[in-house]
């Protein structure tokens, strides 16, 4: 269900025939081959939006009995879906977060059905899903710690059986594992806050047509929760979720007993916090301020083209890798990841790299913070006259 209801959804928004079903066919892709890859290291909820926790629970009954019976014995190495202190069949929790999904998708329709040009989401909504994407991320991760079940090496050293016991003495993870995990998480949190930023936020036709809206009916504002009110305060009500979410399982991650030896900066809630703020802040003024067409160009020559750049650079040449580091920087998809570096000193990285990361990160949150200042600035004064000229009419 929740597949057709991606593929309706891409359909009823897209009014070309053939993206859509091209949009609707790599969507799918996408959410059943590339998101539940982050399962493997660190956001184990994400496997639960496709069939492969219920397929493995049950395939075993569905083969013939020699090699169902040894299917039942590799299957009872795989953990109960916990959530907190809760665990649940994982089909139980499979049926749990899919059908959140697929009632905000039947949302979506619903809205777009009703009336062709409202957002496809609320913002009241939005928060919300966004709050309960963190959630259960956490609900998922948190429980796995202790145990070493969240780590990429150990979910390989049972699949694979280079442990024949797997006995926690026998297995630790390494320092890179928790570097990974966290910038993983943080870039999910990220690209989560964008695209539920797409969603809310309303180009300059919205604007003007709400606006007029409500000079027709008296109002001098408007309505908090209308789909032409600006969506900044709640894009910085999910940054601060994400960035609490983000630093919980930062500071669960290093302060469980498999790391002794690490902890995080004191700077690290902040620049977790200025990460997703930036990102969203930016994404957000720039969509209402200059509409999403200037907006995919600005992603195109910022986000896109330094790290390609910065890719050419980095295996060109030995003494071009710093330089590509700072080059790769620019990119907005890039803060997570060299955060996490900065929260975790990572060792035997290359000492230009360790040296070139913590600069290049600092450097390019003050630049994005600048940026960010300005955007807002020129969309309140957009905004503005876009609400004084809406008193003509």
């Amino acid at each position: 269900i929740l597949y057709h209801l991606t593929g309706v959804l891409a359909g009823s928004v897209m009014k070309n025939r053939r993206w859509a079903f091209l949009t609707s066919t790599g969507l799918v892709m996408f959410l059943y081959l590339i998101i539940p890859q982050a399962a493997k290291f660190g956001l184990v909820y994400l496997k639960y939006v496709t069939i492969y926790p219920v397929f493995n629970e049950v395939y075993p009954s569905l083969i013939p009995r020699p090699l169902g019976d040894a299917a039942e014995v590799f299957n009872t190495i795989i953990p109960p879906a916990k959530f907190f202190g809760l665990n649940f069949p994982q089909y139980v929790f499979t049926l749990i977060s899919q059908g959140v999904l697929s009632l905000a998708m039947v949302m979506m329709l619903w809205r777009r059905w009703r009336k062709a040009d409202c957002h496809l989401l609320g913002k009241f909504a939005a928060t919300g899903l966004f709050g309960w994407l963190q959630m259960m991320l956490l609900g998922n991760a948190l429980p796995l710690m202790d145990s070493g079940d969240l780590f990429p090496s150990r979910e390989l050293d049972r699949r694979f059986g280079r442990l024949i016991n797997p006995d926690i003495q026998f297995w630790s993870p390494k320092t890179w594992e928790a570097t990974v995990m966290i910038g993983i998480y943080g870039l999910v949190t990220l690209a989560s806050l964008w695209w539920l930023t797409f969603i809310i936020s309303s180009d300059l036709h919205g604007q003007v047509r709400g606006w007029r809206r409500a000079r027709k009916l008296g109002n001098q504002k408007l309505p908090l929760l209308s789909d032409a009110a600006t969506s900044v305060p709640w894009v910085i009500a999910m940054s601060m979720m994400g960035a609490a979410g983000w630093f919980i399982f930062g500071r669960a991650l290093i302060n469980s007993h498999w790391y002794p030896e690490l902890s995080l900066l004191v700077v690290t809630p902040v620049a977790m916090f200025s990460i997703l703020i930036c990102g969203g802040l930016g994404m957000a003024a720039l969509l209402e301020s200059v509409g999403r067409k200037v907006t995919g160009l600005v992603v195109i020559l910022g986000g896109i083209l330094p790290v390609m750049l910065g890719v050419i650079l980095a295996v060109s040449s030995d003494d071009f890798v710093a330089l590509a580091v700072w080059l790769a920087g620019i990119c907005p998809v890039s803060w997570p990841i060299y955060g996490s570096g900065v929260f975790l000193s990572e060792e035997g990285m290359p000492r230009d790299v360790a040296r070139a990361i913590p600069n290049a990160f600092w450097f390019w949150q003050g630049v994005g913070a600048i940026l960010t200042v300005w955007l807002l600035s020129k969309l309140r004064i957009a905004r503005k006259k876009i609400s004084d000229s809406s008193r003509e009419f």
